[in-house]
C-alpha cells in the first residue's frame, strides 16, 4: 500500500466529535472530489471517491448533518483514471444540499473556492478544511524522494481557500 493510501485510511478514521468541524470536512470533500452538476436541469452535489470506506462514511455523513439520502455507485476507471473509485451523489434535494454547504450563493451560482464562513473558523474546522481536502485529492510523496504534500485544487479560488485556512 502506498504512503497516500495509508495516510488516507488513517485520516478517514478521525471522526472529529464537532459538529461545525464535521461539516467543514464534509463541505471539502464535495468541493475537492467533484462538486456541482447539472442533471436534467437539476443541480446534483457528487463527490468521487478512492475509498469504499470513505464513500460510505461521507453518505453517512450526508444523512446524520442535512438529512438527505446520497446515491452511492461503485465506478470502473477508465483513461485517465485507472482503477476502480466510488461516486457519493445527491440528485434529488442536491440543490438545497448546495445551498447549505455553501457550494451555491444566495443567486444560485457555483461558489467556486470554499465558504467564507468555513475559512475562517476555528483551528478544529480549518484542520479539517484540509484533512477533507486531503482525502478528496490529495497526495504524498513516496519516502526516499523529496518529501511533498499535494492536493489538486479544482479552481484557483480553492487553491486560494486552502492557503488562507492554513
Amino acid at each position: 500500500m502506498s504512503l497516500t493510501a495509508d495516510v488516507k485510511a488513517e485520516l478517514t478514521a478521525v471522526r472529529d466529535s464537532s459538529l461545525t468541524a464535521r461539516v467543514a470536512e464534509l463541505t471539502a470533500l464535495l468541493r475537492f472530489s467533484g462538486g456541482l452538476h447539472s442533471i436534467a436541469n437539476r443541480v446534483a452535489v457528487e463527490a468521487e471517491l478512492d475509498s469504499d470506506i470513505l464513500a460510505r462514511r461521507v453518505a453517512r455523513d450526508l444523512m446524520e448533518i442535512y438529512g438527505v439520502r446520497p446515491e452511492l455507485v461503485h465506478v470502473q476507471g477508465s483513461g485517465a483514471r485507472n482503477g476502480s473509485h466510488y461516486a457519493v451523489r445527491v440528485i434529488e434535494g442536491g440543490e438545497t444540499l448546495a445551498r447549505q454547504t455553501g457550494l451555491l450563493d444566495q443567486r444560485r451560482r457555483p461558489v467556486r473556492g470554499l465558504p467564507n464562513k468555513l475559512t475562517t473558523g476555528s483551528r478544529g474546522d480549518l484542520a479539517a478544511i484540509w484533512r477533507g481536502a486531503f482525502l478528496a485529492a490529495g497526495t504524498l510523496s513516496e519516502p526516499g524522494r523529496s518529501a511533498a504534500l499535494e492536493i489538486t485544487c479544482p479552481a484557483p479560488e480553492a487553491a486560494m481557500a486552502l492557503v488562507g485556512a492554513a
